[in-house]
């Protein structure tokens, strides 16, 4: 099976991390080193990518000619696709809660919702590196 093969969340044997659309863009759009900066705040999670978000970035891509959600989209590939339905925040809050798995985002909106459930959230800080908000 290959990393962008869905695979159900369940069947996902380690702790991960989802990373959401602003997530994938970040190394474009603030040269941050993901891996290596999760490496430093969740060195034990995998990151993880819900189809929701794989499908969002390709619609940005066919809506627009910025070439930061076709990068977002490739770099997705290094990482598990986890297979789940729906568009938006919903998806990755909803697996978010069931896994409890942390979410990596910029989204102050879906950032305060899943603390408010107990969600550790992993943001970008000083658009210089990462920081775990753990509830």
């Amino acid at each position: 099976m290959r990393r962008t093969d869905p695979i159900p969340p369940e069947d996902f044997g380690s702790q991960a991390i989802i990373l959401d659309v602003n997530a994938l863009m970040s190394p474009f759009q603030m040269g941050i080193n993901i891996d290596l900066e999760l490496s430093k705040v969740v060195p034990e999670r995998v990151p993880v990518v819900p189809m929701s978000v794989v499908r969002e970035l390709e619609s940005l891509i066919e809506k627009g000619n910025d070439w930061k959600p076709r990068a977002a989209l490739e770099l997705s590939t290094r990482y598990q696709r986890i297979d789940i339905r729906g568009k938006g925040d919903a998806p990755i809050f909803n697996l978010a809660v069931r896994m409890s798995w942390p979410v990596m985002t910029m989204d102050r909106r879906l950032r305060k919702k899943l603390i408010e459930r107990g969600i550790q959230v992993v943001f970008i800080r000083g658009k210089s590196h990462l920081e775990l908000l753990d509830p």
